[in-house]
């Protein structure tokens, strides 16, 4: 990528620029190194409240994933200085620790986050559930980032400040700006508000574990019925983000047509440090035949293990996964996140284009590979519509 800069900071947080003169506004994404794989035993969706908690006071957005907490603000290139300044702050401000009274209300919030995504009605346990059976309920990755109600619930300031002091240190911090920046200013400013910080504990290993496999039957009141294949596979697959995107795009070549099926979805969580997580949901009348879906689906994925996929829809699914990379490249904020991912990803942030060349260099041998081997042990949550049959989604 033309004009990128990377350096290393007096402390060991890296700096990435990559300026836009023309963009005439600055983004700055603060990764850390510090998701909800680090969460301790017990304490499921801590680094998700550690998020709420650090982000107090400031003006970035951020979010909590499985391998990291980002950090995200965007101003005019006046703002820089007071939006490095602001990611340098955030991490001294948590090591300061947290009053009991403002972690119950962060708790708060987390814990109502968590309620509407698990709103009964609208298979919003969905994910939890998927997760549980493919992983189990002790496995760092058998959970959404967001946590277990209960663990959250018993979360302390202490919890707090030693989830910060693990896993907040400079030796984990990438720290990009894109836009009106000049490089050689932005090096400067965030020597001076980066330079200092504690280095923190080096990264934990990979999280491993071989997936179960299993499925359960579900009735939470939905007026319609849902099957959902929750599939653990392989960190940074190229051939993973092109068969999810076959499933996104083109669910009816992919998986076949089935009368009466009201709508397919893939999607495809990307991870480097633990299972990347593939979901695919297909929605169904509420008398629906869903053990026959689940064989249909079954059949579908053992011709695509024995045969790839047909032609047309491998290249469609390049095409779409290209283009939404390209997306995320042309966007600021999203760029901005992507060049530190990729820079904790392989070291160097370049690297979010040779992204684009591996999806193109997908072959079907792999394609066949990956449903033959990780997406054929998914689990299965099938969720069984309540009452009487209704056509409002």
């Amino acid at each position: 990528m033309d004009g990128l800069l990377t350096r290393r900071l007096p402390g060991g947080a890296t700096l990435i620029v990559r300026p836009d003169p023309g963009l005439g506004f600055v983004a700055v994404n603060a990764w850390h190194g510090a998701g909800s794989l680090h969460d301790p035993a017990g304490r499921s969706g801590l680094a998700h409240v550690v998020e709420h908690v650090m982000s107090e006071g400031g003006s970035a957005h951020a979010t909590t994933g499985y391998e990291c907490t980002n950090y995200v603000a965007t101003g005019p290139p006046t703002a820089l200085p007071a939006l490095l300044a602001e990611a340098g702050d955030r991490v001294r401000r948590g090591r300061r620790g947290v009053r009991a009274d403002v972690l119950d209300g962060h708790r708060r919030i987390v814990l109502e986050e968590i309620r509407e995504r698990d709103e009964p009605g609208r298979f919003g346990s969905g994910l939890r559930r998927g997760l549980r059976l493919l992983f189990g309920r002790d496995h760092p990755a058998g959970r959404p980032p967001v946590g277990d109600p209960a663990e959250v619930a018993a979360v302390t300031p202490d919890d707090v400040a030693a989830f910060v002091e693990a896993h907040y240190g400079a030796e984990r911090l990438v720290v990009s700006v894109v836009g009106a920046a000049d490089p050689d200013a932005a090096v400067e400013l965030a020597g001076n508000h980066l330079a200092g910080l504690p280095s923190g504990r080096p990264a934990p290993p990979p999280v491993t574990g071989e997936p179960l496999g299993a499925r359960e039957d579900v009735e939470e009141g939905q007026p319609t019925s849902m099957v959902r294949l929750t599939f653990a596979l392989p960190p940074g697959s190229a051939a993973a983000e092109v068969v999810m995107a076959a499933l996104a795009s083109a669910p009816w070549s992919v998986l076949g047509s089935r009368p009466g099926l009201l709508g397919a979805l893939g999607q495809h969580a990307r991870c480097a440090l633990g299972p990347a997580i593939g979901l695919v949901k297909l929605s169904a009348p509420a008398a629906a035949d869903l053990a026959g879906l689940e064989r249909d689906v079954a059949a579908r994925l053992a011709a695509v293990a024995r045969d790839g996929l047909p032609p047309d829809v491998l290249a469609a699914a390049k095409a779409l996964r290209i283009r939404e990379q390209l997306g995320v490249l042309g966007a600021a904020r999203t760029l901005a996140e992507e060049l530190c991912r990729e820079h904790a990803w392989s070291g160097d942030a370049a690297g979010v284009t040779a992204r684009l060349d591996a999806v193109r260099r997908v072959t079907n041998a792999e394609v066949a590979a990956l449903a033959a081997g990780p997406m054929a042990r998914p689990s299965v949550v099938a969720f069984h519509a309540a009452g009487e049959p209704s056509w409002i989604l």
